[in-house]
């Protein structure tokens, strides 16, 4: 799977913090981190689409905490859900560096092992999931 930057704020929040936090460190020690808009806490919206009506309404509200950063000329972003500063801070700085070919090795294997990980979760839960399927042919009469 190639990893690309759009992946980052999608993957990173399952990403162990410790991993997370010795990559900004390390970016840090080199390049030195600006922070252009502090980690803040907002509400976004959730638009869902009316499948009969074609209509869009909203079906509630998110916590998710955004942050802007820069580093070595370079804006990262990363908007991730709940409220978690450290988080946050974290991935916009991945972002700023990602394209960086001496951190985007380290950004990448994160990405993959954490994005593997994930793919575990997803296919014990469709495990369960699949467990309480009812089969309605042997209920015929």
């Amino acid at each position: 799977m190639e990893i690309q930057r759009e992946d980052l704020n999608y993957i990173l929040q399952d990403a162990e913090l410790e991993k997370l936090e010795k990559l900004y460190k390390k970016i840090d020690k080199k390049f030195g981190i600006t922070i252009l808009s502090n980690p803040s806490s907002q509400t976004l919206l959730v638009p869902v689409k009316d499948p009969i009506s074609g209509g869009e309404f909203y079906a509630g509200e998110v916590l998710v905490t955004s942050t802007i950063v820069e580093v070595n000329k370079n804006k990262g972003w990363s908007m991730v859900q709940d409220e978690n500063e450290q988080l946050s801070l974290y991935i916009a700085t991945l972002d700023a560096v990602f394209e960086n070919e001496e951190f985007k090795d380290d950004i990448t294997k994160l990405c993959k092992k954490t994005n593997k990980k994930i793919q575990e979760k997803k296919n014990i839960l469709n495990k369960k999931v699949n467990s309480t399927r009812v089969s309605f042919d042997l209920m015929e009469g």
